[in-house]
């Protein structure tokens, strides 16, 4: 029979303090300023919006002057969904009214990831006007 260490206050105390800390990182690579863009792959990062209702979640994507049939809808993992679209015609920073940077855009490209537990093997996926709606039941609770 093996005998189980009592973990200390202070042991505990730590591990509390490193799952913390975990979290704060991953909320701050989330949330962190970044360019909605990237030079070297030629793509923009679309704007989107993720509503969790107590049924399913929702994503929608703003996907302007998007090629229909270039646009892929893709789960990474189960909380990760990848969208890729390429545009129409290639766009510059001088029409996005960025005057000091230089380069052009030719697709979309992002990730987004889903906060609660879903079931991506029933994802729903609907395109018109330029505007992704991306419907994902969630998961039941037992």
């Amino acid at each position: 029979m093996a005998i189980r260490r009592r973990r200390s206050f202070g042991e505990i105390v730590d591990s509390h303090f490193e799952d913390l800390e975990r979290e704060f990182n991953r909320w701050r690579e989330e949330m962190m300023e970044r360019p909605s863009w990237n030079l070297k792959a030629c793509t923009l990062e679309p704007l989107k919006e993720t509503r969790v209702t107590p049924t399913e979640v929702i994503m929608t994507v703003d996907l302007p002057m998007t090629v229909e049939s270039s646009l892929e809808v893709k789960p990474l993992d189960e909380s990760t969904v990848e969208i890729k679209a390429k545009m129409k015609r290639k766009m510059s920073f001088k029409e996005l009214g960025i005057t000091h940077h230089k380069g052009e855009f030719q697709q979309f490209h992002c990730h987004t990831r889903i906060p609660v537990p879903v079931q991506m093997s029933k994802m729903h996926i609907k395109f018109k006007k330029g505007i992704l709606e991306i419907h994902i039941p969630r998961k039941r609770r037992k």
